[in-house]
């Protein structure tokens, strides 16, 4: 069974299938700063399964199906009226958020193409992502995102420690070349700006950044 995690790809597609309705199950997160994003922690759970959707709104309310019938051990789980009333209201904006993100993405893509030792991300035949966050690769992310912040670009870098090397699974064992892929996605990852009303100079703003902190080298 497919269980999938949607949690950055609101209005995503692959092949015509809308992310989130693939599989038997789907997580979508609603943290502020997603695609779709609440005003403070908020998520959902989708599925077409009738069992999967009793046995998680008993998990969401401790466990009970019936008020103070304890089922099974649960949490306190239930998104709250003030963040429903906030995803509602941007729930209609969503497509048109995602068209700015889209345009945002082809532009860095045609504007960074062969600049510097960038690696754009690919985007495969019959996807349409919603670009959550634009990373691309380079050997040298950290003078980059400095260089970036010197002319006034905010950048990211999102997850730089892979899971297995963090602390809390150091039980487990692993050791620096375990996962050789994860480990050099996390050290070259570099996240550019991109969310809905970033405007055309921003975007340039941006490439132009990029080329100059390259051209220092040239």
């Amino acid at each position: 069974a497919l269980v999938e995690d949607a949690c950055q790809a609101h209005g995503a597609e692959r092949d015509g299938i809308v992310a989130g309705s693939g599989g038997l199950a789907a997580a979508f997160s609603f943290y502020a700063s997603k695609n779709l994003g609440a005003m403070g922690d908020a998520g959902a759970l989708v599925t077409s399964d009738a069992g999967i959707a009793d046995a998680v709104r008993a998990l969401r309310e401790h466990g009970q199906r019936r008020k103070y019938e304890h089922d099974v051990e649960g949490w306190t789980a239930r998104l709250d009226t003030i963040q429903a009333i906030v995803l509602r209201l941007k729930l209609p904006l969503l497509a048109e958020w995602n068209e700015q993100r889209r345009h945002a993405a082809a532009s860095y893509a045609e504007m960074l193409a062969g600049v510097g030792d960038l690696e754009l991300p690919p985007v495969p035949r019959g996807s349409s992502p919603v670009w959550h966050l634009y990373v691309v690769r380079t050997a040298a992310p950290q003078g980059l995102g400095e260089f970036l912040a010197d002319e006034g670009i905010a950048s990211g870098r999102h997850y730089p420690i892979p899971v297995h090397l963090t602390r809390a699974y150091e039980h487990l064992g692993y050791r620096e070349g375990t996962f050789p892929v994860a480990e050099a996605v996390a050290r070259e990852c570099l996240s550019l700006p991109i969310f809905p009303g970033i405007t055309e100079g921003q975007i340039a703003a941006v490439v132009e950044g990029v080329r100059g902190y390259f051209a220092r080298g040239a």
